[in-house]
């Protein structure tokens, strides 16, 4: 317990933690005291949040991210170690694992687990709770890759290195290796370093070299990938003594070669340059090893045997490897020559004394074999990497096996001894004095391991790219952090600027505001919109053209900010003119209009009067209806010259003098005001202030939703319906007056809205009388809401109309729609019958059976509606008629009509005007069909039944059928005066056009003339063109008996206009008939009394011939002749003969079919004696004859009228 204490307290992370909470505490208390130049940066909390913030933001990200980045990638380290451990691959056949090494992987897994809690540290298991900040990741030790032959002693060096491991206590030392050798790679945790054992077979190769090669690089790219800066601190190669006196040189050669190679390709694809440790291992196996160091303490033992060659020289291109390799090991020779003496003096038994006495000899033989193998391995080479041992060391994991005795048997070679005894090789194993594996020491493993090789961890260089990376991550972040405390400075100068810009832009609103106010203070007498300017202006005294004030950009902020103590000031000259002048202005503005009140508008009245008594009484204040009350003064009687705008601004300065706190008026009361206009207000009963505030309460109300035509009638209303007044089919009756308006909201809130302005009334009126009789008062205000209701739904029946029709197609649609099955007009009559009918709840279904068995009238339906069994009265009782039963019998006559006709059918009663509207539709259907294929119209009276049935229908209805009727009859004959034009143009026009359009006698000044064929073939009575389509078409439709000829009036007494100029030229063409087939001749001809009048004295005597009827005539009574055109003589020509006094003659003649009206148009005429007469005074060669013509009819054929043809 205390050894955890002791390492809470001397936790560096605590420490920093607590020093960083220490200044986040100093920033706040007294970073509000700190001024730069009379700003103060961290006044406001937001700021100095920020700072703090961001002091905590650098010590997490210097102390703890770190750590939890290096935690990560450990963690990830020992997950992938534990991945390849139990890899799916493992399945393979070829790559199966032994029951063995099935073992250690399960061993493997168990001690994973536990390296991912371990604590390498001297602190022990106090420092467990930091155990995710330590210092001693095993991502931060330095790691050793050992590599060697099989057989070479790395895992027994290792195991008896003396070396402390954090897992032996629970695994043993052979937890963590494998089993009678390494099979792939044994991880050596220590307090100082990691080392990773690898298999001699990655070493050699020589088994399966595909495979070991494989797992070789996947080994080297495990080491890159998860320690990419520095991937190894060192590489320890294992030469055993054993191969190199056992083996023959090419195998050792060989077997150099391949650690070479290794070394190669740890260099290749780590990238870097690390120091090579050379550990010549089974030291024990040369003969008198342990007679030699026999009496070494423990110290002794762990001390190095070996020597360190100098790091910086090796690097060097010249440098002698062996030379020096030569030169240190003779030191270490010369050390055991030296030394031999004395071993010899101290060793009592003579076959150890011959031992020791062979060691040295012994050692000095493994010389040339040692140098053979590290000049294979270290060669240097213009063509591979070149490597240099960083030393070169002997030592011995464990005394096992027979030592060799290579100088004895140099020496029976040399003295050509028998080979037959116990050495039968020079080289052969001694079988003497094994040493007992029991008894094993390790020697010279410890201090080389702590001592040189931990030591040195850092000598090993870096992956280049990744310092190149770190360092550009480095310089990246020096140079975001000089940009950005150059973007700081550059904001706080540029908010510097700018604020202080601001503080001037504001300091020159101040004289205009100074102007204000005093012209304000020489006005006793101030209008509410007056004040507009300086309340305005002080408003905007904050504000700025240049930025929002109430979110400044950052340019503006930066802890200089003075935007806020600007509006807090201004704020409060702000609140000192509200009280001071718009307050009185107020108060004034509600007194003034008391003044003039001439109590026209009660209800108005008293709500200025208790606008007026609130600002005496704050108790009774309300801010939100005083508001109201002068906003809507001000609308009723807004000056011409305010603006809407202006209303707006003076509305938010209202608001913020009335509503947020009890205002008083600076004014004492005008208490003989106040009495007035509560007499004025007393004239008035209760029930009609109770109504007018039920009224206004709930007019507007959004849950009461407004009744419209598109409701009432469906979605196909725009279709048939429009409103006269001009508005949208969406607008119609308010809510309050439907059935759910009046039992839904006004009837609940009746005797609360009475009691609640009986209880105004205790303050506004000074009322102290006890309240009248609430039935009545309820009696009253729903008399008053039935009247409105009935003048609402009127003004709304009598606004409705049928869409207008411009022609005869829009008039069969709309017909169609209204008669359909869907029929809007009858939805509407349905939907009428409901809301005009204040039934509060819904008949039962027996009542609603009794009332359809009883009768179909509308006031026996509303009397089902409004009673039951239990409340109804008996018979003979007195019943006090409801005031909803003005609204029934206002529209029984609607209601009537959605009234069934047969007990239990759909059919309802109005159905039976739909079935005429319905006929309308299949005979104007028939006319446009008619018209279409130029057919005369079909006879009927749908319309005129259609008008009929509109008599007894009530108001709008009447009004829609009316219309729909008149509208039919005008479309029936427009489309009829269309189909006439057309067959007019066609069987009559074109002839007309060709023969007798401007020809002669019908234009007088024509030349062209119209033959008498042609005349009679248009004109004749009975087989004329004319005559015929007129008896054919328009006998029955055209009324004659006028002057100017007209069609037959329509149901409405109207005409179409326009009608008359189709007529017109059958009109004028019966004036020529008349004239031209009197008593019904089939050629044109006509009769004229021909009468002489007077000729001059020079003429002797006149002879008129009209084709062959002779007129002669000499001075002296008057000749008459009745002439008849064309005459019997067949000559087509009229010739007037004067015999002169001088013997000679004067003949005027005319020719053709046209001859006589030719002669007549060749004279001057003027009114004869009668009143068809015409006397015709003609000039034939200077000689006057004066002739009068008198028709035989009314019809003159010498005057005809202008014919137009049709």
């Amino acid at each position: 317990m205390l050894t955890t204490l002791l390492s809470i307290l001397t936790n560096r992370i605590l420490w920093s933690f607590l020093g960083v909470t220490a200044l986040a505490a100093v920033i706040w208390m007294i970073g509000p005291l700190l001024s730069i130049v009379d700003t103060r940066p961290l006044e406001s909390e937001q700021n100095r949040v920020i700072s703090i913030a961001v002091v905590y933001l650098i010590w997490a990200q210097s102390h703890i991210l770190p750590r939890l980045y290096n935690a990560w990638l450990n963690r990830k380290l020992m997950d992938k170690l534990n991945e390849n451990t139990t890899s799916p691959e493992a399945a393979d056949p070829q790559k199966r694992l032994n029951s063995e090494e099935q073992i250690l992987a399960g061993r493997f897994d168990e001690a994973a687990q536990m390296l991912k809690k371990a604590h390498f540290s001297k602190a022990g298991h106090g420092a467990q709770w930091t155990q995710r900040f330590s210092t001693q990741y095993l991502y931060q030790l330095p790691w050793y890759v050992i590599i060697g032959a099989p057989g070479s002693g790395k895992t027994t060096a290792l195991a008896n290195s003396g070396l402390q491991f954090p897992l032996a206590d629970r695994f043993g030392k052979t937890a963590l290796r494998g089993i009678g050798g390494t099979r792939n790679c044994d991880w050596w945790f220590t307090n100082e370093a990691v080392l990773l054992d690898t298999a001699g077979r990655y070493t050699t190769q020589e088994s399966e070299q595909v495979q070991d090669a494989g797992e070789w690089l996947e080994f080297i790219n495990l080491l890159r990938k998860y320690r990419r800066r520095q991937p190894i601190n060192g590489v320890i190669i294992t030469i055993s003594i054993s191969d190199l006196l056992s083996q023959s040189a090419e195998a050792s050669r060989q077997q150099a070669v391949n650690l070479r190679q290794r070394l190669s390709e740890l260099h290749e694809q780590l990238g870097i340059r690390f120091p090579v440790y050379v550990m010549v291992t089974k030291a024990d196996l040369l003969k008198g090893f342990r007679a030699w160091f026999a009496d070494y303490d423990k110290a002794q033992r762990d001390q190095i045997w070996g020597f360190t060659l100098p790091w910086e020289q090796t690097k060097h291109a010249d440098y002698d490897l062996m030379g020096n390799f030569q030169q240190e090991f003779s030191l270490l020779q010369q050390r055991l020559d030296a030394g031999l003496p004395e071993t010899m003096l101290k060793e009592h038994d003579a076959k150890t004394r011959a031992e020791a006495y062979l060691f040295p000899q012994e050692f000095a033989a493994l010389r040339p074999l040692l140098a053979d193998y590290l000049s294979t391995v270290f060669a240097r080479s213009n063509f591979e990497t070149e490597f240099s041992p960083r030393g070169i060391y002997f030592a011995s994991g464990t005394q096992e096996g027979m030592p060799f005795d290579r100088v004895m048997g140099e020496l029976n070679r040399a003295l050509s001894l028998p080979e037959g005894g116990e050495s039968t090789r020079w080289d052969s194993v001694s079988k003497e004095a094994p040493i007992p594996g029991a008894k094993g020491q390790s020697f010279f493993i410890k201090n080389l391991l702590q001592n040189v090789i931990f030591q040195e961890a850092g000598i090993a260089g870096e992956n280049r790219w990744w310092e190149l990376r770190n360092r550009a991550v480095m310089w990246s972040g020096y140079a975001a952090l000089l940009a950005l405390l150059v973007i700081l400075g550059g904001l706080w100068l540029t908010s510097y600027a700018k604020n202080k810009a601001y503080l001037e832009e504001v300091d020159a609103k101040v004289p205009m505001l100074e102007q204000q106010s005093k012209a304000l203070q020489n006005q006793p007498q101030r209008d509410l919109f007056v004040l507009l300017p300086l309340l305005n202006s002080l408003v905007d005294l904050p504000k700025s053209n240049a930025f929002d004030v109430n979110d400044p950009p950052v340019s503006r902020r930066m802890g200089l900010y003075r935007g806020d103590d600007v509006s807090d000031a201004s704020q409060s000259l702000y609140q000192k003119a509200l009280d001071q002048m718009l307050l009185p202005a107020v108060a004034m503005h509600i007194t003034t209009w008391l003044r003039n009140d001439n109590g026209s508008d009660v209800e108005y009245s008293y709500e200025a009067l208790k606008a007026y008594q609130m600002l005496y009484q704050p108790k009774h204040y309300d801010g939100k209806f005083l508001h109201s009350w002068v906003m809507l003064n001000l609308q009723r009687n807004l000056p011409q010259n305010v603006t809407q705008a202006q209303l707006q601004e003076l509305e938010w300065h209202l608001t913020q003098l009335l509503e947020p706190k009890i205002q008083a008026s600076p004014y004492a009361q005008d208490e003989d005001l106040v009495a007035r206009e509560r007499a004025l207000i007393n004239q008035q009963p209760l029930s009609t202030r109770v109504y007018g505030r039920l009224k206004r309460l709930l007019e507007h109300d959004e849950n009461l939703k407004p009744v419209s035509l598109s409701d009432l009638g469906g979605p196909q209303s725009e279709l048939v319906f429009s409103r006269k007044s001009g508005k949208p089919v969406s607008e119609g009756v308010p809510g309050l007056y439907t059935p759910d308006g009046y039992w839904k909201s006004f009837n609940d809130q009746i005797d609360s809205v009475t009691t609640a302005l009986h209880e105004d009334d205790a303050w506004v009126l000074g009322a102290t009388t006890a309240q009248e009789d609430k039935q009545q008062i309820d009696n009253a205000v729903r008399q008053l809401y039935m009247r409105d209701f009935i003048v609402n739904w009127d003004r709304f029946l009598a606004d409705i109309q049928l869409n207008n029709s411009a022609d005869l197609s829009q008039r069969i649609n709309t017909a169609r729609l209204l008669s359909g099955t869907n029929s809007p007009l009858r939805r509407l009559v349905l939907n009428l019958s409901k809301v005009l009918t204040l039934s509060r709840t819904a008949p039962a279904p027996e009542d609603a059976q009794k009332a359809e068995d009883q009768s179909n009238r509308a006031t026996r339906t509303l009397e089902a509606l409004f009673s039951n069994g239990d409340n109804a009265p008996t018979q003979g009782a007195v019943v006090t008629q409801a005031p909803e039963q003005l609204v029934t019998d206002h529209y029984a006559p609607m209601i009537e009509l959605a009234q069934p006709l047969e007990k239990g059918g759909k059919t309802i009663v109005f159905d039976d005007f739909l079935k005429q509207v319905d006929e309308l539709y299949r005979y104007l259907t028939a006319v446009q069909d008619a018209a279409n294929s130029g057919m005369p119209a079909p006879g009927g009276d749908a319309i005129s039944r259609l008008q009929a049935s509109a008599g007894r229908l009530p108001g709008g209805l009447q009004t829609m059928f009316s219309n729909m009727a008149v509208g039919a009859s005008s479309d029936t004959q427009r489309r009829d005066l269309e189909n006439v034009r057309k067959r007019i143009n066609v069987e009559v026009g074109g002839f007309c056009r060709q023969a007798i359009a401007g020809r002669y006698p019908l234009v007088r000044s024509a030349s062209t003339e119209v033959t008498p064929d042609d005349l009679a073939r248009m004109f004749a009575p009975g087989t004329g063109l004319m005559d015929t389509f007129f008896r054919d078409n328009l006998t029955n439709k055209v009324d004659t008996t006028q002057a100017n000829w007209r069609f037959m009036p329509g149901i409405d007494g109207k005409t179409l206009p326009g009608s008359e100029g189709l007529l017109r030229p059958f009109q004028q063409a019966q004036s020529v008939r008349d004239a031209f087939f009197a008593n019904g001749a089939t050629t044109p001809s006509f009769r004229v009394t021909v009468r002489t009048v007077r000729m001059d004295n020079t003429i002797l005597n006149l002879t008129l011939d009209v084709d062959g009827q002779l007129l002669r005539y000499s001075h002296g009574p008057q000749a008459v002749q009745i002439m008849t055109w064309p005459g019997p003589g067949g000559t087509n020509q009229v010739r007037m003969q004067l015999g002169l006094a001088n013997g000679s003659t004067a003949t005027l003649v005319t020719n053709g079919s046209w001859a006589l009206n030719r002669f007549f148009d060749k004279a001057r005429t003027s009114p004869g004696a009668g009143s068809l007469s015409r006397q015709a005074t003609f000039n034939v060669d200077g000689h006057q004859v004066t002739l009068e013509f008198a028709p035989n009819s009314i019809r003159n054929p010498f005057q005809l009228p202008r014919f137009t043809c049709p």
